[in-house]
C-alpha cells in the first residue's frame, strides 16, 4: 500500500536521485515532484479504463437545460470523476449507448436517467501495483531533464514508460471474464 511519496521515491530512485520524506522537503526533487505528480497522475489514469479506479454512477440530473438544441438532458459531472469512459440508460444497460457529450463539466445526452461509468482520482494505497509503477515511470520521465540534463536518460525513461504503461494495461485487461463467441449453424456445418 504505496502513497504519493512511495511512488514519487519510485521515481527518483530510477533517475539515481535521492528520496525524498514529503514534498515539503526543501530540495529540488520534492520542488519539481510536487509540481508534476498531479497532473502526472490524471494523464495515466486518463490513459485507460483501469479496473482499480473504474466506478459507475447514477448521474443527478441539471436542473437548468442544456444551451445547445441538440441536447435535452444536463448532469452534473460526479465530483471526483477524471474522464468520463461511456453513458448508458439505468434501465437498459446492454442497450447500444445513447449519444452523449462531456461539455465543461456536465454531462449532456438526448436521453434520461443516464448512469455513467468513469475514471476516478483513485487514492494510492487502492491502486493497482502495474498502475503504480507507470505512474512512477511517467514521474521519472517528467523529471527526467530536470533532475539529470540528459536528453538520452529521457528517451530511455520515455521508453520504460511505454512499456509499464504497456503492461500494466495487459494485465488490467486479464482482470475480466471474456465474452463467449458462439458458433452459428452454418458454421457448425462446415
Amino acid at each position: 500500500m504505496s502513497s504519493s511519496v512511495d511512488i514519487s521515491n519510485q521515481a527518483l530512485i530510477m533517475l539515481g536521485a535521492s528520496p525524498i520524506v514529503s514534498f515539503e522537503d526543501k530540495t529540488i526533487e520534492a520542488n519539481a515532484l510536487k509540481i508534476v505528480y498531479g497532473p502526472a497522475k490524471d494523464q495515466v489514469l486518463r490513459s485507460y479504463p483501469w479496473r482499480c479506479a473504474t466506478k459507475t454512477v447514477t448521474l443527478a440530473q441539471l436542473e437548468e437545460e442544456p444551451v445547445s438544441p441538440e441536447w435535452n438532458y444536463a448532469f452534473a459531472w460526479p465530483k471526483d470523476c477524471i474522464r468520463v469512459i461511456r453513458v448508458y440508460e439505468e434501465q437498459y444497460p446492454n442497450n447500444p449507448w445513447p449519444e452523449w457529450q462531456v461539455e465543461g463539466k456536465t454531462i449532456l445526452t438526448k436521453k434520461a436517467n443516464i448512469v455513467a461509468e468513469y475514471i476516478f482520482d483513485v487514492a494510492e494505497p487502492y491502486m493497482d501495483a502495474h498502475v503504480e509503477m507507470a505512474l512512477a515511470a511517467k514521474l521519472a520521465m517528467d523529471l527526467s531533464y530536470t533532475l539529470t540534463a540528459s536528453n538520452a536518460r529521457e528517451g530511455s525513461l520515455s521508453q520504460l514508460f511505454q512499456l509499464k504503461l504497456q503492461e500494466a494495461r495487459t494485465t488490467d485487461r486479464q482482470e475480466a471474464s471474456h465474452k463467449k463467441i458462439y458458433i452459428d449453424q452454418l458454421s457448425r456445418v462446415r
